[in-house]
């Protein structure tokens, strides 16, 4: 028994090595803005509860209709994602910079992946919860079916997400603050919202402009996420769960290179120390 004694860790030896790792430095940050949020409730107001009332009513006329039910739940999604994790999440790197809260994080532990990471986790987490959410609501409430193909749902809504979070962090060079990312955020707003099936329904525009505006980042976005959800192409071709992945590859392959081109940028103009003037 004595020898078994000897050769465990003392409690402040795991307590060392368990911060060491980037998943529970995560996890820490992701308890640290979900802390400061839940202390800011005009935040918490802004960022969770008025988005989801607002989707709650937007989806409330489409009961029993199926397919543009299922259309206006992702337009509805494709909004919140935008708003929330776009624009929000520049509000808050810009003021985490200038706060110097990232500039003392990275005198830590964390690398600044890590950093940028779990500061986006809380409102990737938001969003997430208020898509479930939103979810249920038009299972239960409206009658829609329940998503047939959830997993590539969660890729597209992962994907997405991280998309939006990195052009907040290269946005956030030109915010000088929380207050600004208003107006710098405002002609990316525009440009995500063009695509087809996310401010617009589909086929409002010339095919020709349709299909360019699909290459926008929601374009693959919202066409995963409908096909995900009711198993069949938009032309209403049925399709079992292998050919749901195999439809849906296209779009995913559109996702990824926006995700390296957006994770190129923000590498590239992230700005970790304040603004002044």
């Amino acid at each position: 028994m004595s020898e078994t004694m000897t050769t465990q860790k003392p409690a402040t030896t795991v307590s060392r090595d368990r911060a060491a790792k980037p998943i529970w430095q995560v996890m820490a940050m992701l308890r640290m803005e979900l802390l400061a949020l839940r202390r800011n409730w005009t935040a918490t107001a802004m960022s969770v509860v008025t988005p989801l009332m607002i989707a709650l009513l937007l989806v409330t006329e489409y009961k029993g209709q199926t397919v543009a039910g299922v259309g206006r739940v992702v337009s509805v999604t494709t909004l919140i994602m935008v708003f929330l994790v776009h624009h929000h999440l520049t509000t808050v790197y810009a003021a985490r910079r200038q706060e110097l809260v990232l500039k003392r994080l990275r005198a830590g532990l964390p690398s600044d992946r890590t950093i940028l990471f779990g500061t986006a986790s809380s409102t990737v987490v938001l969003f997430i919860a208020q898509f479930v959410a939103l979810a249920v609501y038009a299972v239960l409430a409206l009658d829609l079916p329940v998503p047939r193909n959830p997993l590539v749902m969660a890729v597209a809504l992962l994907l997405g997400s991280a998309i939006m979070a990195a052009f907040s962090a290269a946005l956030s060079a030109i915010t000088r603050s929380s207050e600004a990312a208003m107006l710098t955020t405002l002609p990316t707003v525009v440009i995500f919202l063009a695509t087809p099936g996310a401010l617009l329904p589909l086929n409002t525009l010339p095919e020709s402009l349709e299909r360019a505006l699909w290459f926008l980042p929601n374009g693959p976005f919202t066409e995963v996420m409908r096909i995900g959800w009711l198993a069949r192409t938009d032309e209403g071709q049925t399709l079992s769960l292998v050919e749901t992945f195999v439809e849906t590859l296209p779009s995913f392959g559109v996702l990824l290179a926006w995700l390296a081109v957006s994770l190129i940028v923000a590498g590239r103009y992230f700005r970790w120390e304040p603004r002044h003037g």
